[in-house]
């Protein structure tokens, strides 16, 4: 859309045709005419634009990058490097060079949905996961721990019968918990 939402052209040169699942989609603040979009389908893969989305190229069709699609399919450009873009799944995946190849950022807990990098610090960033958050102020090759903090991620909350009652909660990929309310 170029009018605010009001209307909406399909671009579709160069990405997978047929069946699409989940696009994510990010635009480097380093350079506004790069797109990027992580395609659920067959032919899928990450696919980049350097002129608005006019058209695109497959960069990598690595599996890796488009595993369980249903849950993750999230990619991140970075704010000051527009060859440097992550892709986030089971881990964070980082690419240097634009997407030809990728490396894995170790976070201290698997299943990353959400990315923040400084857009004054690039090294400084956040990372979301089923755990909680993580900190790295060295481009993500250290994370903070996430035993510091109250963050988790819930499926379901529940109280029981007593008085003054206790919450349960059961915790994605973690343990389950009981609290006393107030």
């Amino acid at each position: 859309s170029a009018d605010g939402g009001t209307t909406w052209v399909e671009l579709t040169e160069g990405l997978p045709e047929g069946v699409k699942g989940r696009i994510g989609v990010a635009v480097s603040p380093a350079a506004p005419q790069r797109v990027w979009a992580l395609v659920e389908a067959e032919d899928g893969g990450l696919f980049r634009s350097d002129d608005g989305g006019e058209s695109f190229r497959r960069v990598s069709a690595e599996r890796e990058l488009r595993q369980r699609a249903w849950y993750y399919t999230h990619v991140e450009a970075d704010p000051q490097d527009a060859n440097t873009v992550y892709v986030l799944n089971v881990m964070v995946w980082r690419s240097d060079d634009g997407g030809a190849t990728f490396r894995p950022l170790r976070t201290p807990h698997g299943d990353s949905h959400a990315l923040w990098v400084n857009p004054d610090d690039r090294q400084n960033m956040i990372e979301g996961d089923d755990g909680g958050a993580t900190i790295s102020f060295d481009g993500g090759r250290t994370w903070s721990s996430q035993a510091n903090q109250p963050t988790a991620e819930m499926y379901r909350v529940t109280i029981d019968a007593r008085e003054p009652y206790w919450l349960y909660g059961g915790q994605q990929d973690n343990t389950a918990v009981a609290i006393p309310s107030r």
